[in-house]
């Protein structure tokens, strides 16, 4: 099993706290970890929300990959 670093613990917990499920939180950290996205950039978008939905997740990562 893999240990969570810090920052994909602060991303835990700040998407707990937006009401996101635990599967969707995997698939982002999965997602984030597998396309060697950086953490601290999709932390930063987090941040600076004051809602957030799964669809906002989508649309951030699909940017941080360039689309």
């Amino acid at each position: 099993m893999k240990k969570i670093n810090e920052t994909q613990r602060k991303i835990i917990h700040m998407l707990k706290d937006f009401g996101i499920d635990h599967i969707s939180m995997a698939g982002i950290l999965g997602t984030l970890e597998q396309d060697n996205l950086n953490e601290n950039d999709f932390l930063d978008f987090i941040k600076n929300k004051e809602t957030l939905s799964i669809e906002d997740c989508t649309e951030q990562i699909w940017h941080m990959r360039g689309y």
